[in-house]
């Protein structure tokens, strides 16, 4: 048994400001029929801890005062976001990856991201070789048991097989499902924050400057 990172993709490894966050705002627009604010569908999204963007887009409706069905919402969303997806810029690259494989760690991640889009994305960048475990969207097939579920991440920790760990995440979903996966699991884990749109209370927030030593000296301590 070893220590590993896992980590949350969008927000985290890739930026997608210009690629699903627009994307909310955009299929919020379609069904509200006038401009949706993007802080605004923003703020929803962050403070509510919705991790799944289909849900944070028919929320964002909803809130304004609208209403639509989650099918509906699927297929315009992913209309537009396919149509967005080539802004989409790393936030880490394989250099980051390939020091922290240097040290002995084990590299997982656990994302809602759809398999279809994490294909896309991992396979333009050239990621999938960095990583020994992947649990997207489309790996686990019972809904209520996918991320921000924490068997969602003990999933990934035991294939793995490491005891011990650090999850790297950019919302209070992460925070969540790393608080209720020790909770129910009784293992180790950590949490890091990357990231401005929301920073939980209690929490480690750093910056991406900052990200690779902040992890070697949490993973020293575990």
């Amino acid at each position: 048994m070893g220590k590993g990172v896992i980590f949350d993709v969008d927000g985290v490894i890739v930026d997608v400001s210009q690629s699903y966050h627009h994307a909310i705002k955009y299929t919020a627009e379609r069904f509200l029929k006038r401009e949706v604010p993007l802080e605004e569908a923003l703020k929803i999204k962050f403070t509510k801890g919705i991790n799944n963007d289909w849900l944070a887009t028919l929320e964002v409706i909803r809130e304004l005062g609208g209403e639509a069905r989650l099918e509906d919402v699927i297929e315009v969303f992913n209309h537009i976001y396919k149509s967005l997806r080539e802004k989409e810029r790393l936030l880490l690259d394989g250099n980051f990856f390939e020091k922290l494989k240097g040290f002995g760690y084990s590299l997982g991640v656990v994302t809602g991201r759809p398999r279809e889009d994490l294909n896309y994305l991992f396979e333009k960048f050239g990621l999938y070789p960095y990583f020994d475990c992947i649990v997207d969207e489309d790996t686990i097939q019972e809904k209520e048991l996918r991320k921000p579920h924490p068997y969602a991440l003990n999933l990934c920790v035991s294939s793995l097989g490491i005891d011990k760990g650090v999850y790297v995440g950019d919302s209070l979903a992460d925070w969540q499902m790393v608080k209720d996966y020790v909770e129910l699991y009784k293992k180790p884990m950590a949490y890091i924050h990357v990231g401005e749109k929301i920073k939980p209370e209690g929490v480690m927030v750093v910056s991406f400057d900052n990200l690779l030593e902040a992890l070697q000296e949490v993973l020293q301590n575990l």
